[in-house]
């Protein structure tokens, strides 16, 4: 029994034990820390990385963790993004919002320097010109790099009366910091500018959108280094470069009204978008472009505007060209245009076709377009029909001449819109018997309508009778092998 006793004493005494109990109070104390653990107490710099992982909305949500954690967004909120989703307000909740967003800014240090500044709500129409003013200044003072104030995000387009005066007058010194600007419906008032005002000299990305103002005098003259510019519905005089914008890439001018002149020296650009809705749209000019890669144009009038679409405007040198324009099949007669787009590989056009039952002569005139891109491979002619009714008898096609010199690059050529006329057939034809290397043609009769989803019973009719027309004129004259109807 004795020794029994002793055993279990010795049990108890084992040093073997004593290390199996304390390591247990060890793990024990590892979980009680662990569990008392919280968010503010990482180290700084891993705290800083995940927060500035966060965006503006859920940054501030860690202001509800702890009143520890309250501050911290504070400090790492580089990128200041105030929207209707941000500040939790609906559209119409103008002085929510405008609350929501100084109860934000005065929490923050103006001097801590920020990545982003941008503000998107619809407040045209209030009277907030003094919230506008300390905005911008906010922004100044914490040197944002890139700025967006877009006062009525969605819309089309704004009266001048309804604008805000957008406060040049905080910014001096050529602004240095700034390299992205973008102001959508904005007013630039001249008066009063610093003496030290030069514009923006860094400005790298440049956004205008119903903006009215002296744009080229007050924003463009500094930009050297500018490489991406915008600018859409604006009321834009003149747009000229006195000096070369050799970092540009990318170039849009879309809407604008009042438009004088329009010439831009930029040897590197590569991308170029023109849009207008006047009746004689301003002839522009890119000079020296010779890097260019894409061009879009599109002319939304009741004119036709063909030969102004494939004037000279230098751009010769693009690979693809996108056109969209009007066309009136009145009017007849070959185009004679200054210059060949020589390095032109893919082209899309895309036509507002007015049509005349009794004359429908002019489309012929898209013939001359194997003439003017003659080293083209793809072709795209995407047609909408307005007005008229196609033929109805089957008659023979009138086939046009041959062309002087035969076509040796042009691989592929989709027609849509086809509808029952049979010069759009004759047109049809000429490309395949010229263009020695077609493996592809795709003759569709439905047109390619972005703006619509129905269609009358007209224009079913139309479809239907292209169909049939197409199929009777084109199959069984040796291009079967490489014609499809769809």
């Amino acid at each position: 029994m004795v020794k029994e006793a002793s055993s279990a004493s010795g049990e108890k005494s084992s040093p073997f034990r004593y290390l199996a109990l304390n390591n247990n109070n060890k793990d024990y104390g590892r979980k009680t820390r662990a569990n008392n653990l919280q968010f503010h107490d990482l180290p700084p710099d891993i705290l800083d990385n995940i927060l500035s992982r966060l965006s503006f909305k859920e940054l501030v949500c860690t202001s509800i963790l702890s009143s520890r954690c309250r501050p911290l967004w504070r400090s790492c909120s580089r990128d200041l993004v105030f929207n209707k989703d941000t500040m939790c307000c609906p559209t119409h909740e103008r002085e929510d919002f405008i609350r929501n967003v100084d109860s934000v800014l005065c929490q923050l240090s103006p001097t801590t320097p920020r990545d982003k500044f941008v503000l998107e709500f619809k407040l045209i129409k209030s009277d907030v010109q003094c919230h506008v003013d300390s905005w911008v200044a906010f922004c100044v003072a914490s040197r944002a790099k890139h700025i967006v104030f877009d006062f009525n995000p969605g819309s089309w387009g704004y009266k001048h009366g309804n604008s805000f005066s957008f406060p040049l007058h905080h910014f001096s010194n050529g602004a240095p910091v700034i390299t992205t600007l973008c102001l959508m419906s904005a007013y630039l008032n001249p008066q009063p500018l610093l003496p030290g005002f030069c514009g923006f000299t860094n400005l790298r990305k440049l956004k205008l959108d119903s903006v009215f103002g002296d744009i080229r005098s007050l924003l463009l003259p500094a930009c050297a280094v500018l490489e991406w510019l915008s600018i859409v519905r604006c009321r834009l005089h003149s747009l000229t470069t006195s000096q070369p914008l050799c970092r540009l890439r990318y170039l849009c001018v879309q809407y604008c009204f009042e438009v004088h002149q329009l010439e831009v020296k930029a040897p590197n650009l590569a991308t170029f978008n023109f849009a207008s809705l006047d009746d004689n749209p301003v002839p522009f000019m890119l000079d020296g472009c010779l890097e260019i890669q894409e061009v879009t144009v599109t002319l939304h009038t009741v004119n036709d505007l063909f030969d102004y679409a494939f004037a000279e405007h230098g751009f010769a040198h693009v690979p693809k060209l996108s056109v969209e324009l009007p066309i009136d099949s009145k009017v007849v007669g070959f185009a004679k245009f200054p210059s060949k787009f020589v390095n032109l590989r893919h082209l899309i056009l895309t036509l507002n076709v007015f049509v005349h039952p009794d004359s429908t002569r002019g489309l012929l005139r898209l013939a001359c377009l194997l003439e003017l891109a003659p080293v083209l491979e793809q072709l795209e002619l995407h047609m909408d029909c307005h007005r008229g009714v196609g033929e109805r008898k089957l008659v023979p096609l009138e086939e046009l001449p041959q062309a002087y010199r035969p076509h040796g690059h042009l691989k592929t050529v989709e027609m849509t819109g086809v509808y029952s006329y049979n010069n759009l057939l004759t047109l049809a034809l000429y490309f395949a018997r010229n263009a020695m290397a077609l493996e592809r043609m795709v003759i569709d009769p439905m047109a390619k309508r972005s703006f619509a989803l129905t269609r009358g019973k007209t224009a079913v009719g139309e479809i239907v009778m292209g169909r049939l027309l197409a199929r009777e004129h084109l199959l069984g004259r040796g291009l079967d092998d490489i014609l499809t109807i769809l």
